[in-house]
């Protein structure tokens, strides 16, 4: 699941919002927004994590709600939705391989710094790190 989810978050990232992301080398300390999605993949449950930055997070907002300060309800909101377009992607991307994948809904986790102890990607928009952490199935 974990290559799945990196050609996801590519996909999603470059060609699906016109973004493009970069590996980021430092783990950052600050804060981001995080949603957290269940995923099973080959009859093994797992977790998602999608962790970002506020600025990255107003870009995606102007791409797709068209509004460049977007309030606290409507960033929680697309942190989910960016969470389950990614590992929505991913399910559809193991599909085509015949590999039997299902997610859940996914749910705003809050602002929180990165957590340890999890397989982490860090990947960076302009000067903003974003991540996938995953916990459970390959993580």
């Amino acid at each position: 699941m974990v290559e799945i989810l990196q050609k996801s978050i590519h996909d999603v990232f470059k060609d699906s919002l016109g973004i493009e992301i970069e590996y980021c080398k430092h783990r950052p300390r600050q804060k981001g927004y995080v949603a957290k999605i269940e995923f099973s993949y080959l009859n093994e449950s797992g977790y998602a994590y999608l962790w970002i930055q506020r600025p990255t997070i107003k870009t995606v907002s102007e791409i797709l709600l068209f509004e460049k300060n977007p309030d606290d309800e409507a960033i929680e909101d697309l942190v989910a939705e960016l969470a389950n377009f990614i590992v929505g992607h991913s399910k559809m991307l193991a599909s085509d391989k015949g590999l039997e994948c299902s997610i859940e809904t996914p749910v705003f986790e809050g602002v929180k710094t990165l957590e340890d102890g999890l397989k982490t990607f860090l990947y960076k928009v302009g000067n903003r790190c974003l991540a996938i952490q995953i916990k459970g199935v390959d993580g």
